[in-house]
């Protein structure tokens, strides 16, 4: 009998345990949140400065010296600072997109003519402006998405100013726009605020290195007073920016 009741109780005990754990409430798993990855699609506006380095070379075009140097090729160097516009449009991973930028520029060098010409003389570069319109090909990467790496290449065009001089007795200058460059190049850019995107626009920086073929262009001074020039000009910009997307 002691055993009977012995079994009826642990038989009991058990069955409660049961529905008691049967009405105890399963827990959940909290939700995991993806982190946002980052937008790019959209247009922006910058603000952007660096350094221009690069070099030039000459040749006379006036008979009887048509296509002799007038100085050796020398360097150019100087600062620049200006602003940049452009739309992009995000696919996957990639991202494509066209800028524009226009800056001004210091860039500039002088050199003294050479033989045949008067050695006392000089002959002086000055770029005023420099302007490109660009494609752009980036990938972005990264856990939010927040970097690109991009190549660019188009078009660009300058402002530029020849003087010779021969101290003393005369300095005369000559201005052409040397249109129909080209530009090529890459960089970085990274966007950083807000942290996530959002309706009201958000911030990046970028850094990125451009290569500027300007072409040749002939500079024409008055002919009493010196000959004239065909002068070409290649630029190597680097510079960082800071752009703002709306």
């Amino acid at each position: 009998m002691k055993r009977l009741l012995a079994l009826g109780a642990a038989f009991a005990a058990n069955w409660i345990v049961s529905a008691v754990a049967a009405d105890l409430p399963v827990a959940v798993k909290a939700p995991v949140l993806a982190v946002p990855a980052w937008e790019w699609t959209g247009c922006y506006a910058g603000v952007q400065g660096g350094g221009n380095w690069g070099r030039t070379h000459n040749n006379d075009i006036t008979p009887p010296f048509v296509g002799v140097p007038v100085t050796n090729p020398y360097n150019l160097s100087g600062g620049l600072v200006g602003g940049t516009i452009g739309c992009q449009f995000q696919s996957w991973r990639w991202v494509f997109g066209i800028e524009a930028d226009a800056s001004w520029t210091n860039k500039d060098g002088i050199a003294n003519e050479i033989a045949p010409f008067n050695t006392a003389a000089t002959f002086a570069i000055k770029e005023r402006w420099i302007d490109t319109l660009r494609g752009r090909l980036g990938f972005k990467f990264g856990a939010e998405d927040q970097f690109m790496v991009y190549a660019t290449g188009g078009a660009a065009a300058a402002g530029v100013t020849a003087t010779t001089a021969l101290p003393g007795t005369f300095s005369v200058s000559a201005s052409n726009t040397m249109a129909g460059g080209w530009t090529a190049g890459g960089g970085g850019e990274w966007a950083m605020f807000p942290p996530t995107p959002t309706p009201h626009g958000w911030m990046s920086v970028k850094v990125e290195y451009l290569y500027v073929d300007l072409g040749a262009k002939d500079f024409v001074f008055d002919p009493t007073v010196t000959t004239s020039k065909n002068v070409s000009v290649i630029d190597h910009i680097v510079r960082a920016g800071v752009n703002w997307h709306f």
